[in-house]
């Protein structure tokens, strides 16, 4: 089985209170937390995060926490020094799905077909979705199609990063998804609204 973790700190750039703003009610922290939870293959689901309102919302929608300390939620914080921390807090062996709030368009159905993928390909240092880049590193239509990381889900290993410089090693996995919603700016989380509003219809 694989845990998941999410990490979410209480400041952010771009949207103030990101991680908690609602979308049809729900805050975007429950989103991953929902689909990690009705995944087949997640046994565990965790939140890092050092502010009290993320843990309370994190709690109430069934998810675990870490308590991170402030020097490691920073804007300039590095995923790896987080997950580092995760895993040394939980003492953890199990691969890990690392999920994200700013990518609340997620499915358990996808996260299960990444964990089956990840699972069928065992040489790889960990698994990173990506999708279709909308226009090609090329700038031509009879060159190959490019992709770009999304955030879906990455899959890693402590065993690979606890005593490394890299997250994600030098064998990493690629999952195709369709393309994904990131919030990172306040148009971003409009056009998100939209979506959901549209997909209510």
């Amino acid at each position: 089985m694989i845990s998941a973790i999410i990490p979410a700190r209480g400041g952010s750039k771009g949207i103030l209170g990101k991680n908690l703003k609602e979308i049809n009610g729900i805050p975007l922290l429950g989103y991953p937390i929902i689909a990690a939870k009705d995944s087949k293959y997640i046994s565990e689901v965790y939140v890092s995060t050092d502010s009290e309102d993320i843990k309370s919302v994190a709690l109430k929608y069934g998810a675990k926490v870490i308590d991170r300390p402030k020097e490691l939620a920073g804007d300039h914080s590095l995923d790896i020094d987080v997950m580092k921390h995760a895993v040394e807090y939980l003492n953890l062996n199990n691969d890990i799905a690392h999920l994200r709030a700013t990518t609340p368009m997620i499915q358990s159905k996808v996260l299960d077909e990444a964990i089956e993928f990840y699972n069928d390909n065992t040489a790889c240092t960990s698994l990173r979705s990506a999708h279709e880049a909308s226009e090609t590193a090329y700038k031509s239509f009879k060159l190959p199609k490019t992709y770009q990381a999304n955030g879906y889900i990455d899959i890693i290993k402590p065993k690979q990063f606890m005593d490394s410089e890299s997250l994600h090693g030098d064998k990493i996995l690629a999952f195709i998804t369709e393309y994904t919603h990131e919030v990172d700016t306040l148009m971003d989380f409009k056009v998100l609204q939209v979506l959901y509003d549209k997909n209510k219809k």
